[in-house]
Protein backbone atom coordinates (compact mmCIF):
# COMPACT_ATOMS: atom_id res chain seq x y z
CA UNK A 1 0.00 0.00 0.00
CA UNK A 2 1.56 3.36 -0.95
CA UNK A 3 2.66 5.47 1.99
CA UNK A 4 0.48 8.39 0.92
CA UNK A 5 -2.62 6.19 0.82
CA UNK A 6 -1.80 4.60 4.17
CA UNK A 7 -1.32 8.04 5.74
CA UNK A 8 -4.66 9.22 4.37
CA UNK A 9 -6.34 6.11 5.79
CA UNK A 10 -4.82 6.66 9.22
CA UNK A 11 -5.84 10.33 9.23
CA UNK A 12 -9.33 9.41 8.10
CA UNK A 13 -9.57 6.81 10.85
CA UNK A 14 -8.48 9.34 13.46
CA UNK A 15 -10.93 11.89 12.11
CA UNK A 16 -13.86 9.48 12.18
CA UNK A 17 -12.94 8.39 15.70
CA UNK A 18 -12.97 12.02 16.79
CA UNK A 19 -16.35 12.61 15.17
CA UNK A 20 -17.86 9.49 16.68
CA UNK A 21 -16.73 10.72 20.09
CA UNK A 22 -18.84 13.87 19.64
CA UNK A 23 -22.30 14.67 20.88
CA UNK A 24 -24.06 13.38 17.75
CA UNK A 25 -22.97 9.86 16.71
CA UNK A 26 -22.59 9.45 12.97
CA UNK A 27 -23.99 6.45 11.16
CA UNK A 28 -22.84 7.12 7.62
CA UNK A 29 -21.19 4.36 5.56
CA UNK A 30 -17.73 3.74 6.91
CA UNK A 31 -14.67 5.05 5.08
CA UNK A 32 -11.99 3.06 6.85
CA UNK A 33 -13.06 -0.44 5.72
CA UNK A 34 -12.51 0.60 2.11
CA UNK A 35 -8.90 1.31 2.94
CA UNK A 36 -8.68 -1.88 4.98
CA UNK A 37 -9.73 -3.90 1.95
CA UNK A 38 -6.98 -2.25 -0.02
CA UNK A 39 -4.36 -3.34 2.50
CA UNK A 40 -5.58 -6.94 2.24
CA UNK A 41 -5.11 -7.24 -1.53
CA UNK A 42 -3.18 -10.42 -2.45
CA UNK A 43 0.50 -10.01 -3.10
CA UNK A 44 1.64 -10.19 -6.71
CA UNK A 45 2.98 -13.55 -7.92
CA UNK A 46 6.76 -13.11 -8.35
CA UNK A 47 6.70 -15.69 -11.15
CA UNK A 48 4.07 -13.80 -13.14
CA UNK A 49 5.29 -11.71 -16.07
CA UNK A 50 5.74 -8.02 -15.32
CA UNK A 51 2.99 -5.77 -16.61
CA UNK A 52 3.14 -2.09 -17.23
CA UNK A 53 0.55 -0.33 -15.09
CA UNK A 54 -2.12 1.56 -17.02
CA UNK A 55 -1.50 5.25 -17.35
CA UNK A 56 -3.62 7.28 -14.93
CA UNK A 57 -6.59 8.96 -16.52
CA UNK A 58 -6.31 12.69 -16.92
CA UNK A 59 -8.36 14.48 -14.28
CA UNK A 60 -9.35 18.08 -13.83
CA UNK A 61 -9.80 19.12 -10.20
CA UNK A 62 -13.05 20.99 -9.74
CA UNK A 63 -13.69 22.83 -6.51
CA UNK A 64 -17.10 21.84 -5.10
CA UNK A 65 -19.78 24.51 -5.24
CA UNK A 66 -20.49 25.65 -1.66
CA UNK A 67 -24.11 26.43 -2.66
CA UNK A 68 -24.68 22.89 -3.93
CA UNK A 69 -27.73 21.35 -2.25
CA UNK A 70 -26.58 18.10 -0.63
CA UNK A 71 -29.74 17.03 1.20
CA UNK A 72 -33.40 17.82 1.85
CA UNK A 73 -34.63 17.69 5.44
CA UNK A 74 -38.41 17.88 5.79
CA UNK A 75 -38.52 19.78 2.50
CA UNK A 76 -35.77 22.24 3.42
CA UNK A 77 -32.59 22.41 1.31
CA UNK A 78 -29.26 21.74 3.00
CA UNK A 79 -26.25 23.21 1.19
CA UNK A 80 -22.66 22.07 1.27
CA UNK A 81 -21.65 25.36 2.90
CA UNK A 82 -24.04 24.80 5.81
CA UNK A 83 -22.41 21.45 6.47
CA UNK A 84 -18.93 22.97 6.27
CA UNK A 85 -19.94 25.76 8.66
CA UNK A 86 -21.17 23.19 11.15
CA UNK A 87 -17.68 21.65 11.23
CA UNK A 88 -15.93 24.90 12.16
CA UNK A 89 -15.60 23.83 15.81
CA UNK A 90 -14.21 20.39 15.00
CA UNK A 91 -10.48 19.53 15.21
CA UNK A 92 -8.18 20.65 12.42
CA UNK A 93 -7.38 17.03 11.52
CA UNK A 94 -11.02 16.60 10.52
CA UNK A 95 -11.40 19.93 8.72
CA UNK A 96 -8.21 19.26 6.74
CA UNK A 97 -9.80 16.04 5.39
CA UNK A 98 -13.20 17.61 4.84
CA UNK A 99 -14.01 15.86 1.54
CA UNK A 100 -12.96 12.48 2.92
CA UNK A 101 -15.33 12.70 5.89
CA UNK A 102 -18.06 14.81 4.27
CA UNK A 103 -20.68 12.00 4.34
CA UNK A 104 -20.22 11.69 8.11
CA UNK A 105 -20.35 15.46 8.56
CA UNK A 106 -23.55 15.63 6.51
CA UNK A 107 -25.23 13.03 8.70
CA UNK A 108 -23.99 14.89 11.76
CA UNK A 109 -25.49 18.13 10.45
CA UNK A 110 -28.81 16.44 9.67
CA UNK A 111 -28.96 15.18 13.25
CA UNK A 112 -28.17 18.62 14.63
CA UNK A 113 -30.79 20.23 12.38
CA UNK A 114 -33.49 17.76 13.38
CA UNK A 115 -32.77 18.39 17.05
CA UNK A 116 -32.90 22.15 16.52
CA UNK A 117 -36.13 21.92 14.51
CA UNK A 118 -37.71 19.76 17.19
CA UNK A 119 -36.83 22.26 19.91
CA UNK A 120 -38.12 25.15 17.80
CA UNK A 121 -41.39 23.27 17.18
CA UNK A 122 -41.82 23.07 20.95
CA UNK A 123 -41.46 26.87 21.10
CA UNK A 124 -38.12 26.79 22.93
CA UNK A 125 -37.14 29.97 21.08
CA UNK A 126 -39.22 31.82 23.68
CA UNK A 127 -37.84 29.84 26.64
CA UNK A 128 -36.04 32.08 29.22
CA UNK A 129 -33.05 29.73 29.33
CA UNK A 130 -32.68 29.90 25.55
CA UNK A 131 -33.00 33.67 25.57
CA UNK A 132 -30.32 33.92 28.25
CA UNK A 133 -27.96 31.75 26.18
CA UNK A 134 -28.73 33.75 23.03
CA UNK A 135 -27.89 36.97 24.86
CA UNK A 136 -24.58 35.48 25.99
CA UNK A 137 -23.79 34.24 22.46
CA UNK A 138 -24.65 37.65 21.04
CA UNK A 139 -22.35 39.41 23.50
CA UNK A 140 -19.55 36.96 22.70
CA UNK A 141 -20.02 37.45 18.95
CA UNK A 142 -20.09 41.25 19.27
CA UNK A 143 -16.94 41.20 21.41
CA UNK A 144 -15.15 38.90 18.98
CA UNK A 145 -16.01 40.98 15.91
CA UNK A 146 -15.13 44.23 17.69
CA UNK A 147 -11.73 42.96 18.87
CA UNK A 148 -10.95 41.44 15.46
CA UNK A 149 -11.66 44.73 13.68
CA UNK A 150 -9.78 46.71 16.32
CA UNK A 151 -6.69 44.52 15.99
CA UNK A 152 -6.85 44.75 12.19
CA UNK A 153 -6.29 48.50 12.63
CA UNK A 154 -3.64 48.18 15.34
CA UNK A 155 -1.58 45.14 14.37
CA UNK A 156 -0.62 46.13 10.84
CA UNK A 157 2.31 44.93 8.77
CA UNK A 158 4.03 48.26 9.46
CA UNK A 159 3.51 47.82 13.21
CA UNK A 160 4.95 44.30 13.08
CA UNK A 161 7.98 45.49 11.12
CA UNK A 162 8.55 48.40 13.53
CA UNK A 163 8.44 46.04 16.52
CA UNK A 164 10.84 43.64 14.79
CA UNK A 165 13.34 46.43 14.10
CA UNK A 166 13.06 47.68 17.68
CA UNK A 167 13.75 44.19 19.00
CA UNK A 168 16.87 43.93 16.86
CA UNK A 169 18.04 47.33 18.07
CA UNK A 170 17.37 46.58 21.73
CA UNK A 171 18.69 43.02 21.54
CA UNK A 172 21.52 42.92 19.02
CA UNK A 173 22.60 39.40 18.06
CA UNK A 174 25.37 38.20 20.40
CA UNK A 175 28.84 37.16 19.40
CA UNK A 176 29.39 33.45 18.86
CA UNK A 177 32.46 31.30 18.58
CA UNK A 178 33.10 27.87 17.15
CA UNK A 179 35.49 25.87 19.29
CA UNK A 180 36.78 22.40 20.01
CA UNK A 181 38.05 20.99 23.27
CA UNK A 182 39.83 18.05 24.84
CA UNK A 183 38.50 17.18 28.29
CA UNK A 184 40.60 15.18 30.76
CA UNK A 185 40.39 14.41 34.46
CA UNK A 186 43.61 15.95 35.76
CA UNK A 187 45.59 19.14 35.27
CA UNK A 188 48.75 17.16 34.52
CA UNK A 189 47.04 15.34 31.66
CA UNK A 190 45.90 18.66 30.23
CA UNK A 191 49.40 20.14 30.52
CA UNK A 192 50.87 17.12 28.72
CA UNK A 193 48.39 17.56 25.86
CA UNK A 194 49.27 21.26 25.58
CA UNK A 195 52.94 20.34 25.26
CA UNK A 196 52.08 17.87 22.50
CA UNK A 197 50.14 20.58 20.66
CA UNK A 198 53.06 22.97 20.99
CA UNK A 199 55.20 20.27 19.40
CA UNK A 200 52.86 20.13 16.39
CA UNK A 201 50.46 17.33 17.36
CA UNK A 202 47.06 17.30 15.63
CA UNK A 203 44.30 18.64 17.91
CA UNK A 204 41.51 16.51 16.40
CA UNK A 205 43.58 13.33 16.67
CA UNK A 206 44.37 14.00 20.34
CA UNK A 207 40.70 14.73 21.06
CA UNK A 208 39.64 11.41 19.56
CA UNK A 209 42.31 9.58 21.54
CA UNK A 210 42.29 11.29 24.92
CA UNK A 211 39.12 13.30 25.53
CA UNK A 212 36.74 11.94 28.16
CA UNK A 213 33.93 13.80 26.36
CA UNK A 214 33.30 10.96 23.94
CA UNK A 215 30.53 12.79 22.10
CA UNK A 216 32.69 15.68 20.91
CA UNK A 217 35.86 13.59 21.00
CA UNK A 218 34.59 11.37 18.20
CA UNK A 219 34.32 14.54 16.08
CA UNK A 220 37.79 15.81 16.89
CA UNK A 221 36.57 17.78 19.91
CA UNK A 222 34.16 19.92 17.85
CA UNK A 223 31.52 21.78 19.88
CA UNK A 224 30.00 23.84 17.06
CA UNK A 225 28.82 27.43 17.38
CA UNK A 226 27.77 28.77 20.77
CA UNK A 227 27.14 32.07 22.54
CA UNK A 228 28.96 32.94 25.74
CA UNK A 229 26.00 32.45 28.05
CA UNK A 230 25.35 28.81 27.08
CA UNK A 231 28.66 27.45 28.41
CA UNK A 232 29.93 27.22 31.98
CA UNK A 233 31.62 30.49 32.95
CA UNK A 234 35.21 29.23 33.18
CA UNK A 235 35.03 27.61 29.75
CA UNK A 236 33.23 30.54 28.11
CA UNK A 237 35.58 33.18 29.56
CA UNK A 238 38.62 31.30 28.27
CA UNK A 239 37.16 30.55 24.80
CA UNK A 240 35.94 34.10 24.12
CA UNK A 241 39.29 35.58 25.22
CA UNK A 242 41.22 33.54 22.64
CA UNK A 243 42.16 34.37 19.08
CA UNK A 244 41.09 32.32 16.08
CA UNK A 245 43.30 29.23 15.52
CA UNK A 246 44.75 29.60 19.01
CA UNK A 247 44.65 26.80 21.62
CA UNK A 248 44.71 27.41 25.36
CA UNK A 249 48.20 27.68 26.79
CA UNK A 250 47.14 26.57 30.27
CA UNK A 251 44.46 24.06 31.35
CA UNK A 252 40.97 25.49 31.88
CA UNK A 253 39.32 24.03 34.95
CA UNK A 254 35.54 23.59 35.20
CA UNK A 255 33.16 21.37 37.12
CA UNK A 256 33.63 18.74 34.41
CA UNK A 257 37.41 18.49 34.60
CA UNK A 258 40.26 20.17 32.75
CA UNK A 259 39.86 21.50 29.21
CA UNK A 260 42.26 22.24 26.43
CA UNK A 261 40.39 24.57 24.07
CA UNK A 262 40.98 25.50 20.45
CA UNK A 263 39.16 28.52 18.98
CA UNK A 264 38.27 27.94 15.34
CA UNK A 265 35.95 30.78 14.26
CA UNK A 266 34.25 33.90 15.58
CA UNK A 267 31.13 35.65 14.29
CA UNK A 268 28.05 37.65 15.19
CA UNK A 269 25.07 35.34 15.61
CA UNK A 270 22.75 35.59 12.57
CA UNK A 271 19.71 37.74 13.37
CA UNK A 272 16.29 36.05 13.17
CA UNK A 273 14.37 36.99 10.04
CA UNK A 274 11.17 39.01 10.09
CA UNK A 275 9.26 36.06 8.65
CA UNK A 276 10.41 33.78 11.46
CA UNK A 277 9.28 36.31 14.09
CA UNK A 278 6.12 37.61 12.43
CA UNK A 279 3.52 35.43 14.19
CA UNK A 280 5.12 35.82 17.60
CA UNK A 281 5.24 39.59 17.21
CA UNK A 282 1.62 39.67 16.02
CA UNK A 283 0.61 37.75 19.15
CA UNK A 284 2.57 40.15 21.38
CA UNK A 285 1.10 43.24 19.74
CA UNK A 286 -2.41 41.80 19.86
CA UNK A 287 -2.20 41.10 23.58
CA UNK A 288 -0.69 44.50 24.32
CA UNK A 289 -3.29 46.29 22.18
CA UNK A 290 -6.23 44.58 23.85
CA UNK A 291 -4.78 45.18 27.31
CA UNK A 292 -4.33 48.87 26.53
CA UNK A 293 -7.86 49.07 25.14
CA UNK A 294 -9.38 47.46 28.24
CA UNK A 295 -7.34 49.71 30.53
CA UNK A 296 -8.65 52.80 28.74
CA UNK A 297 -12.21 51.50 28.85
CA UNK A 298 -11.93 50.92 32.60
CA UNK A 299 -10.79 54.51 33.12
CA UNK A 300 -14.05 55.76 31.61
CA UNK A 301 -16.20 53.11 33.29
CA UNK A 302 -17.60 53.01 36.78
CA UNK A 303 -16.37 49.66 38.14
CA UNK A 304 -16.97 48.66 41.73
CA UNK A 305 -15.56 45.34 42.94
CA UNK A 306 -17.32 43.72 45.91
CA UNK A 307 -15.95 41.17 48.32
CA UNK A 308 -17.64 37.96 49.57
CA UNK A 309 -19.47 40.05 52.16
CA UNK A 310 -20.94 42.29 49.49
CA UNK A 311 -18.91 45.30 50.61
CA UNK A 312 -16.63 47.26 48.24
CA UNK A 313 -13.04 46.02 48.12
CA UNK A 314 -10.43 48.75 48.80
CA UNK A 315 -8.55 49.73 45.65
CA UNK A 316 -5.20 48.38 46.84
CA UNK A 317 -6.72 44.96 47.57
CA UNK A 318 -8.52 44.48 44.29
CA UNK A 319 -7.38 41.62 42.02
CA UNK A 320 -5.05 42.49 39.17
CA UNK A 321 -6.51 42.67 35.69
CA UNK A 322 -6.17 39.39 33.80
CA UNK A 323 -5.10 39.11 30.14
CA UNK A 324 -8.11 39.42 27.83
CA UNK A 325 -8.96 36.49 25.60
Amino acid sequence: MPKATLRAALIAGAAITAILAGTIPLVAPQIVPAFAQETQAPAADPAAPAQNPPAPAATTETKPDPNQVVAHVNGVDVTRQEVLDSAADLPEQIRSQIDLVFPQLLNRYIGLKLLGDKGRAENLAEDPEVKKLMSEYETQAIRQVYVTRYLAQQVTDDAVKARYEKKLKDNPPPEEVRAAHILVKTEDEAKAIIEQLKGGADFAALAKEKSTDKGSGANGGELGWFAKDVMVKEFADAAFAMKVDEFSQTPVKSQFGFHVIKLEERRTQPAPTLDSQREQIRAELSEESVQALVSNLRKDAKVEILGPDGKPVPEGQQPAQQPQQ
